[in-house]
Parts: C-alpha cells; sequence; structure tokens
C-alpha cells in the first residue's frame, strides 16, 4: 500500500510540475528509415460486453427520469449527438415526453433493476447502435428503443422511445427487482 501511494505521489508531483516534465523526447528517425505513425484511434468495438449495454440504457433512462421529474429537458439534450441535439430542442422533447410526465410514472427504478434486452445490442449499417428492451418494473414496466452514435469515441443518444405499460401478472416482484451484478 505505502509503494502504491508514494508512486501516486511521485505521478501527481510529475503533473503537477506542468507540461514541460510531462512530455517526452522523441528522435529523429535515423537517416534512410521512415518516422512510425501513431495508429488511428478505434471506434470502440460493440457489442463489448453486457456492463456497458446496462449502462447506456440506465444512465439514458436516469437523465430522462430527472427530465420528466422536473420539466427541464436540457441536459438531456445535450447528452444527445450532434444531430440529437440538431433535431430536437428541449421543449420538443418535453413535448415528446408530455404523456409520460402526466402518467407521473417513476423511471428511478432503472438505477437498480437490470434492464432485459430482447434483441442483443446491434449496430445498423449506419453505426448506430440499438438497445432495445424493459426494465421489469411494478406496477409499471418501462419499455425502451434507444440508439446511440459513437461521437469522438463515446456512444451518445441518436434517438430514445420510452413508454410505459401495466407490468405482467404472475411475476414475483423479487425476481423482477433483482439488481445487476
Amino acid at each position: 500500500m505505502r509503494t502504491v501511494t508514494i508512486l501516486l505521489a511521485a505521478m501527481l508531483a510529475v503533473c503537477a510540475a506542468g507540461p514541460g516534465l510531462a512530455q517526452t523526447q522523441t528522435q529523429a528517425p535515423a537517416p534512410g528509415k521512415k518516422k512510425a505513425t501513431p495508429p488511428a484511434p478505434t471506434a470502440p468495438a460493440w457489442p463489448a460486453n453486457a456492463a456497458q449495454a446496462i449502462y447506456l440504457a440506465r444512465s439514458t433512462m436516469m437523465a430522462l427520469q430527472q427530465a420528466v421529474e422536473t420539466g427541464n429537458f436540457t441536459v438531456l439534450r445535450d447528452m444527445g449527438s450532434p444531430g440529437f441535439r440538431t433535431q430536437n430542442t428541449a421543449a420538443d422533447l418535453a413535448l415528446r415526453f408530455q404523456a409520460l410526465r402526466q402518467s407521473g410514472a417513476d423511471l428511478t427504478a432503472v438505477a437498480v433493476i437490470a434492464p432485459q434486452l430482447s434483441t442483443p445490442p446491434f449496430l445498423d449499417p449506419q453505426k448506430q447502435l440499438h438497445l432495445v428492451g424493459l426494465f421489469p418494473t411494478q406496477p409499471l414496466e418501462i419499455d425502451f428503443d434507444l440508439s446511440f452514435e459513437n461521437v469522438d469515441n463515446r456512444w451518445r443518444v441518436s434517438a430514445i422511445g420510452v413508454t410505459t405499460a401495466p407490468a405482467p401478472k404472475g411475476q414475483e416482484d423479487g425476481e423482477k427487482g433483482k439488481a445487476a451484478k
């Protein structure tokens, strides 16, 4: 533990000292040799893992919950891709989700309940990531159809569709309320 603390302190000291110490010197290539080009940044591979899909669905739904609860859809809009922001003002989103807001649906359970995807995450021909499924909440289940665009190696919302419906009868609250691991 002491070694880690010392190492972290040394790293912080180097970073805090200024940009000159954090830079490395490069040597000119030897005559007749070409300089190696760094690899281009790559887009995140998808589907990467279930945890990322759960995170994307949950964080998007939590932003929607906060927008519905406060009536302020600015943050939800700002989380979107450039195309999403161009197509939707905060007022447009407020109108689109007015029925959800008026229904009094509580989306906060999405923070602790794992979504059930109806199809595996997939990329369409335009490289849009799609997550389709539901959060098995009671008394209403929360159905979602989310699309994301890769912008600067981050998945940004490009389309969002959310509805609620009565949860099917016969499912135990304990089964439906399990948190994701």
